[in-house]
């Protein structure tokens, strides 16, 4: 059996993002210490939300009512929740941009979004 030819890829970018997965419970938290870290991010820190292309934009806020809870989870709002149609369980990709100061949620339906086209590429020139 032969397989596909490995494309070159390019080399790794100096790329200053942080990623991680978190599963969102059934309170709408999502906790990803590591991100938040990168971020500086700490309890008490007050946070925005708005839903961006399916994906969802946090960044620090002076007055907001949701905030970096003790146990450094945060919770996502119900209504961003719906939009992005994220439910108790859901794996949300997390990319955490520290040099903005912004955090990204990438929720399962808006990943379907970005790898569709991906996914189809990969199988060309594979013999069975």
């Amino acid at each position: 059996m032969r397989g596909a030819p490995v494309p070159e890829l390019p080399s790794r970018s100096a790329s200053h993002l942080v990623y991680g997965l978190a599963v969102l419970d059934r309170y709408g938290r999502l906790a990803e210490r590591a991100l938040l870290h990168a971020l500086g991010w700490t309890r008490a820190q007050a946070l925005d939300f708005a839903v961006v292309r399916g994906s969802v934009l946090v960044v620090p806020a002076v007055a907001a009512r949701s905030r970096i809870g003790a146990d450094l989870y945060f919770r996502v709002p119900v209504g961003v929740r719906r939009a992005c149609r994220l439910e108790a369980g859901d794996r949300v990709l997390l990319v955490a941009d520290p040099v903005a100061g912004q955090l990204v949620l990438h929720p399962p339906i808006a990943l379907d979004a970005l790898l569709t086209a991906h996914h189809p590429a990969m199988t060309v020139g594979i013999v069975p």
